[in-house]
């Protein structure tokens, strides 16, 4: 697959947003016809970058929240780590911070074993060379 554009990466964050958006809303919201996002959507579909529509678990549900703070390998930078960790549905928030740390993510899933396996799956992202996973225990305050 070619690498993915600016729509494309519009289109997943919609869907992250609203896996139930139609394909109208989408059009409007991208600025294309129908018939080109449907298409889109087929090839993203075919290509694995969608592997499924689910449901996000409202404050009902408790998701688990976790810090991922990372590391670069030799010679890898921002621009080499960030656009895969955007593709991934769990990922909230990705912040470069200066220190031992080069990016902190914030990812929300729903329960432990996935949050395990997302870890691997980022442990594992060329450019990433390590990985410290600290689970939320408890929000005190969050603005925003």
């Amino acid at each position: 697959m070619k690498i993915l554009d600016d729509t494309d990466r519009k289109l997943i964050a919609l869907l992250q947003d609203n896996a139930r958006l139609s394909t109208v809303a989408l059009a409007k919201a991208v600025g294309l016809a129908r018939s080109s996002v449907q298409e889109r959507m087929q090839r993203l579909e075919s290509a694995g970058v969608i592997a499924q529509y689910t449901v996000r678990l409202g404050s009902g549900g408790d998701p688990l929240r976790a810090w991922l703070l990372l590391r670069y390998g030799e010679g890898f930078s921002c621009d080499d780590v960030v656009p895969p960790l955007v593709e991934l549905a769990q990922v909230r928030s990705i912040h470069s911070v200066a220190g031992e740390i080069d990016l902190m993510v914030l990812v929300e899933t729903v329960g432990p074993g996935e949050l395990a396996d997302l870890r691997e799956r980022v442990a594992a992202l060329k450019g990433v060379d390590d990985v410290t996973t600290l689970p939320v225990l408890r929000t005190a305050l969050e603005r925003g």
